[in-house]
C-alpha cells in the first residue's frame, strides 16, 4: 500500500526507484570498467614513447579491449534504464529491456552451446584462438604473460593443448637459433610443479629446463593442456552446482531488471491512458 496509491497514480515509486538505483549502480560499474581499461592502457604505455595512432594500436592488449567494451555496453544500457526510470520515458525503457533481453538470450545460447558442443568449443579454443595468439606472443606482452602464468599455476596445466605447445615459441623451441638463449627446450616456470627449487619464495625460471627434449624429465612439470584442465573443472559433476550458481547470479538480476522495466512501462502507459480519458 505504501508503494502505490491508485487514487493518485498508477506508477509505483517502489518499482520506479528500485529500477533507477539498480541501473545507477550498474552505470557506475560500467564507468569503472571503462576507466580501469583506459588507466591500465596508459600505465602500460606511458614509458613506450607512443607518438602516433599506429603505435598506440600496436600496444593495445586484448584484455584492455574486452574490459572497455564490456564497460561501454554496461554504461550505455544502464544509462537508458536510469533515465528511462527517472523520467518515466517509455522509449528509453523499451530500448533498455530489449537490449537486456538480447543479452540474456545470447548468454543462455552461449551457455547451452558450450555444454552441447563442448568438444567443438574445445577444439576451437585449442586450434583457432589460443595457441598461436598466446603461446607465440608470451614474451611480447607483460599483461598477457601474467594471465598465462596465473592460469598455468592455478589450474595446474601447461600450454593450450599440452606442454608441447611451447615449441611454437621462439625462445622455448628446441631448434631456437638464439645462441645465448638459456630457455631453449624449456617451458615457463609457471608450468613447474615446484618453482622455488633454489630458495623458498624465489622463483626458478629454469625449473622446466630441457623438458621439451625427448629425454626430459616430465615429472617436473604439468603436462595437461589448460583448455582441458579448465573444461574438466567446469564440467565436473562436483562443480556443476557452483557453475549453476554463478550462472543464476548473472542471469537473475537481468531478469529482475527486465521485469521491473516492463512493469514500469505498463504503469506509465496506464497512467497516460487515464490522463487522456480525463482530458476527453
Amino acid at each position: 500500500m505504501g508503494c502505490l496509491n491508485t487514487d493518485d497514480t498508477f506508477i509505483s515509486p517502489c518499482v520506479k526507484y528500485t529500477l533507477f538505483f539498480w541501473n545507477f549502480l550498474c552505470w557506475m560499474i560500467g564507468g569503472g570498467f571503462i576507466g580501469a581499461g583506459i588507466w591500465a592502457f596508459i600505465e602500460k604505455n606511458k614509458y613506450h614513447g607512443i607518438t602516433s595512432l599506429d603505435d598506440a594500436l600496436q600496444n593495445v592488449s586484448i584484455a584492455f579491449v574486452v574490459l572497455i567494451l564490456i564497460g561501454i555496453i554496461i554504461f550505455i544500457v544502464s544509462l537508458c534504464g536510469c533515465i528511462g526510470a527517472l523520467r518515466e520515458n517509455v522509449l528509453l525503457l523499451k530500448i533498455y529491456y530489449y537490449i537486456m533481453i538480447i543479452i540474456f538470450l545470447f548468454l543462455i545460447g552461449l551457455a547451452v552451446a558450450t555444454f552441447v558442443l563442448k568438444d567443438k568449443v574445445n577444439d576451437f579454443l585449442k586450434h583457432q584462438v589460443l595457441k598461436d595468439s598466446l603461446i607465440t606472443k608470451y614474451q611480447d606482452d607483460r599483461d598477457d604473460q601474467a594471465v598465462i602464468d596465473w592460469v598455468q599455476e592455478n589450474f595446474e596445466c601447461c600450454g593450450v593443448q599440452s606442454y608441447k605447445d611451447w615449441n611454437k615459441n621462439q625462445y622455448y623451441n628446441c631448434s631456437s637459433s638464439l645462441l645465448t638463449n638459456s630457455l631453449r627446450c624449456s617451458v615457463p616456470h609457471s608450468c613447474c610443479r615446484v618453482q622455488d627449487t633454489y630458495k623458498s619464495g624465489m622463483t626458478n625460471i629454469l625449473c622446466g629446463r630441457n623438458v621439451l627434449n625427448s629425454a626430459g624429465d616430465l615429472s617436473l612439470i604439468y603436462t595437461q593442456g589448460c583448455v582441458d584442465a579448465i573444461l574438466s573443472l567446469v564440467f565436473s559433476a562436483k562443480n556443476l552446482p557452483v557453475v549453476g550458481g554463478v550462472c543464476i547470479g548473472i542471469l537473475l538480476p537481468m531478469l529482475v531488471g527486465i521485469f521491473l522495466a516492463r512493469m514500469l512501462e505498463g504503469q506509465i502507459l496506464d497512467q497516460k491512458e487515464r490522463w487522456l480519458r480525463y482530458q476527453g
